[in-house]
């Protein structure tokens, strides 16, 4: 995370010295250009790892916003996402992982997930309320490891959403979700 948070620094840097010549919309275009392929990149997989290893990362994320939008250095980021639409880093995480359960349970992802989670049905034969709402089973875990791993964090998310959002497309989905995120900032 060192590396990507290098880099998201001096881009850092070029955006600072950009927003005076342009307008807001070319402000944005570059933050998608210039920041968030290094947050999306990989994020299923250290995503999901301690919250202040990933508190760099967060934090020039909101430096960034508060650059593009002249911003006082203290201001609170909430409104600004908001005001420019886009998700806060926690945010994708959980977005990314509920996606790829989603594909994962209408069976879009290669044949090596096949196997990945399992579903309540397929731990017991009776039908009970969890098995009838399409969800999966928590692994069992005893350590901080087993609980930020995706075997984990996936089915949580999943079993979190409800039944409509379970059926809905992915494009749906998608942007459901992120209305949710934005009317939580």
């Amino acid at each position: 995370m060192n590396y990507i948070a290098k880099k998201i620094k001096r881009n850092i840097g070029i955006l600072s010295k950009i927003r005076y010549f342009t307008n807001l919309n070319i402000l944005i275009n570059l933050y998608y250009t210039l920041f968030y392929p290094f947050l999306i990149y990989g994020i299923i997989v250290w995503g999901s790892s301690y919250p202040t290893s990933q508190k760099p990362l967060h934090t020039l994320q909101k430096k960034a916003m508060r650059i593009i939008t002249f911003s006082k250095f203290v201001a609170h980021s909430s409104p600004i996402f908001k005001y420019l639409t886009i998700i806060k880093l926690p945010d994708l995480y959980v977005l990314n992982i509920t996606l790829f359960m989603h594909k994962f349970h209408h069976k879009k992802l290669p044949s090596a997930f096949n196997h990945y989670f399992t579903t309540v049905n397929e731990i017991h034969a009776y039908n009970t309320r969890l098995a009838s709402k399409q969800s999966y089973s928590l692994p069992k875990t005893r350590t901080n490891f087993g609980i930020f791993n995706i075997r984990y964090q996936g089915p949580k998310l999943w079993n979190s959403l409800d039944e409509s959002d379970k059926k809905l497309l992915d494009f749906q989905l998608k942007k459901k979700l992120k209305i949710q995120f934005f009317d939580s900032y």
